[in-house]
């Protein structure tokens, strides 16, 4: 699912949405097996799992049934915050040996914010239903988060990335499913506008 880029929803309709950060990462599908493995495919289904093997086998990911979840590889900077530069460097790499190198150097984690299969399609569900599907996984370890939304009001949201050093935020449509290679009004990308 894509986001359409858009104004922050006004007071009249912003209660209709969640916020999240928007991470500018490398997206990716992660298909969880149910044996404690994870498989990463980029959104063209290119499997590129070999390039994380830090994202391979993560405590977090416990035997239990099959899943299939959207999300985003990020490279942090020293402060934290995610790097798009770090990242692209990181993506780069392919070689086995230049990957293993860079673990220590240009550590990635993954960001994962809807589901989309868990033992069953959970596309047609509301957002709000398939995030506590998603919450109740307990995935979070020093490599993989599921990262919070907000609730309205969008301008707090909003200033808060801006405090935070992110980009901007994702407003999500409370209500909306899941709609695979749609760009759609139910997901807004809202980015920071530069200093005038």
């Amino acid at each position: 699912m894509l986001a359409t880029i858009g104004p922050i929803p006004g007071p009249d309709s912003e209660a209709e949405y969640a916020y999240e950060t928007l991470w500018n990462g490398m997206r990716v599908i992660a298909h969880l097996p149910g044996n404690g493995s994870v498989r990463l495919l980029s959104p063209t289904g290119a499997d590129v799992t070999a390039q994380y093997p830090d994202l391979h086998a993560l405590p977090g990911l416990l035997p239990g049934p099959q899943a299939v979840l959207d999300g985003e590889i990020i490279a942090v900077d020293g402060e934290g915050r995610p790097s798009v530069e770090r990242l692209q460097q990181r993506m780069s790499l392919h070689h086995p040996q230049a990957v293993k190198h860079a673990l220590g150097d240009l550590p990635v984690q993954l960001m994962l914010y809807d589901i989309l299969y868990l033992g069953e399609p959970t596309l047609q569900l509301p957002y709000t239903a398939r995030r506590d599907l998603l919450d109740d996984l307990r995935l979070t370890t020093p490599q993989i988060r599921v990262p919070a939304g907000w609730p309205a009001p969008a301008q707090q949201a909003l200033e808060q990335t801006r405090h935070e050093g992110y980009d901007g935020i994702i407003a999500k449509r409370l209500t909306s499913p899941y709609l695979p290679g749609r760009r759609t009004r139910d997901w807004i990308k809202i980015k920071h506008l530069p200093p005038t």
